[in-house]
């Protein structure tokens, strides 16, 4: 089903306005397929770019001037701020074969399906936005030069076949600047249902120019028995570096290397409460392809599995050239996980949107 096309300015939305289900592809567990967006053949005009200022306070976010499901098609050099997508039937914003397109300032509260879909795109940024209740946070298939940085999510679900629910995921992403960063989300249980907080389905970064997972902040998952924290080498990939991030009851597993070759994990903190689904804060295990070059070192972890054991790491050992060191002991203190983790909105503002 569609609606009328409409052309906004950017002060309210450089955009082609749809109402759609949109395409979505494979995930870490299934191809799971709906129907493409009806993409229009009209050109927009050329738009300005020059940016305005973010929300200058926390309740900005809620006041932000409501926007209506989008689609960006073959368009370039687009800015996309301070907006809200609120309660949206499909895809809130589908980004597909474009290229220099920033999102910021933005936020995502509720939608059936992913807040931000980007396929077949290069140089998108996607920077201080914020993300709830949707299905996933940003997706990106087949894309190159993505940055995801600066945003804060909460509250992710996944779909009946066990794909999406992540805040992040990269899905044959490949390339040179690939960077998900300074980033910060929260999952409430019995609120949320998610499966990978981060995941990297079949992506590569270069030798020089690695996929960097770093410096990000993210507390709560489960209760799913697959998924967890940040999952790499999902059916292959290479050049990755996950560095300096910190979980807190990620889920099943906390940092995962699931095949590939040439990825690093170092310096993470990774902690978990015993719970029914708690299994592993690292794990490397070539499952459906093989690995290889692998390196684990100074992690620190505090995780009790469901057992009630206190776990360190597991290597199933069938990577070659892999250095595995199972983490080091680590308090929640140290973790340094701020009490409240989502500051775009004051506690009061995220106790209202949660509902």
């Amino acid at each position: 089903m569609g609606r009328n096309v409409k052309f906004f300015t950017i002060q309210v939305l450089p955009a082609i306005l749809i109402i759609t289900s949109l395409l979505v592809s494979c995930s870490k567990t299934s191809d799971y397929k709906r129907k493409k967006p009806v993409i229009p053949v009209e050109t927009p005009p050329t738009l300005p770019t020059t940016p305005t200022p973010p929300p200058t306070n926390p309740t900005g976010y809620l006041a932000l001037t409501k926007a209506n499901d989008t689609v960006i098609y073959q368009q370039s050099g687009l800015v996309i701020e301070n907006l809200k997508f609120e309660n949206i039937e499909g895809t809130a914003l589908y980004i597909k074969s474009s290229s220099n397109i920033i999102v910021r300032n933005c936020f995502f509260n509720k939608a059936a399906y992913e807040a931000i879909n980007i396929e077949s795109s290069t140089n998108v940024t996607v920077e201080n936005c914020l993300f709830n209740g949707v299905e996933s946070g940003v997706y990106v298939m087949e894309s190159q030069t993505i940055k995801v940085s600066g945003n804060q999510f909460v509250n992710v679900r996944k779909r009946a076949d066990g794909s999406r629910g992540q805040f992040i995921q990269f899905n044959k992403v490949t390339g040179t600047g690939n960077i998900i960063e300074n980033n910060r989300g929260e999952n409430f249980l019995h609120e949320s249902n998610p499966e990978d907080l981060i995941s990297l389905f079949k992506s590569s970064g270069t030798a020089a120019n690695p996929v960097s997972i770093r410096n990000n902040m993210f507390r709560g998952g489960g209760p799913s028995s697959s998924g967890g924290g940040i999952m790499t080498g999902d059916y292959g990939g290479a050049y990755i570096i996950v560095e300096n991030n910190t979980l807190v009851d990620p889920g099943q597993y906390g940092i995962a290397i699931a095949g590939g070759s040439n990825i690093t994990v170092i310096n993470n903190k990774i902690f978990a409460k015993k719970q029914s689904f708690s299994n592993n804060p690292l794990y490397v295990w070539g499952q459906a392809v093989a690995c290889s070059d692998i390196i684990v070192k100074s992690n620190r972890a505090n995780w009790t599995d469901k057992d009630g054991y206190n776990n360190l790491g597991w290597y199933y050992g069938n990577c070659s050239n892999a250095l595995f060191e199972n983490a080091t002991s680590i308090t929640l203190q140290e973790t340094n996980m701020p009490a409240h983790l989502i500051t775009m909105i004051t506690p009061q503002e995220l106790i209202q949107i949660r509902k």
